[in-house]
């Protein structure tokens, strides 16, 4: 019984906290007093099952969320944490932006020079960083475009560094660079669709 409480009553506050409800918001919603819901999240009473379900409706998750352990990869796949991992990577994408950005004006005001191969740079750099945040995660579509759009852009990079020579054919090395990422996807998607279809088969 010592389990569920703890559970329940972490849930409630890890819930609670990603919808930003102080303790009497919450009650507010759910018509209990504030007091109902600090002895819900101290562990020191349970909220019976019509109360867990009007809570899992307030929430937006399922009655699960609430009365089973969550575990890092459940709680980090809720849609809160998937929302603040999107924002993160955007912040982060501006961030490399605004310095290439910056590093272009500077030299522009103090050395009159056009360094416009920086932004060519940032498009190789941004696919990177986006691939690297999202190669753990479950959407190998977006791991596919990124790895696609570093490879090419980079081979861009490369060749109006050497402009001058003209070197056309290092997009060659791009073709089977991109054979290797689309069979990478292929596999990673087959080995997803098995996942799926195990539990299924069990059933």
């Amino acid at each position: 019984m010592e389990d569920v409480k703890r559970i329940v009553s972490q849930n409630i506050i890890r819930l609670r906290k990603e919808k930003n409800l102080t303790q009497a918001e919450l009650a507010g919603l759910i018509n209990y007093s504030d007091k109902a819901i600090s002895r819900w999240e101290t562990g020191d009473v349970v909220p019976d099952l019509e109360t867990i379900y009007v809570l899992s409706e307030v929430f937006g998750v399922p009655v699960s969320a609430i009365t089973e352990e969550q575990s890092e990869e459940s709680a980090a796949s809720s849609p809160s944490a998937v929302s603040r991992m999107i924002l993160s990577q955007i912040f982060l994408v501006c961030e490399i932006w605004f310095v290439l950005c910056a590093v272009f004006v500077y030299f522009k005001i103090t050395r009159q020079t056009n360094i416009w191969q920086l932004f060519v740079w940032g498009v190789p750099a941004t696919a990177f960083i986006l691939w690297f945040c999202n190669r753990k995660g479950r959407s190998n579509v977006l791991l596919l475009i990124c790895a696609s759009v570093f490879v090419w852009s980079l081979i861009t990079c490369v060749y109006l560094h050497l402009l001058a020579a003209n070197p056309w054919y290092m997009y060659f090395l791009g073709i089977p660079l991109q054979g290797l990422i689309v069979v990478r996807y292929v596999f990673n998607y087959k080995q997803d669709l098995k996942k799926i279809r195990l539990p299924l088969k069990r059933n």
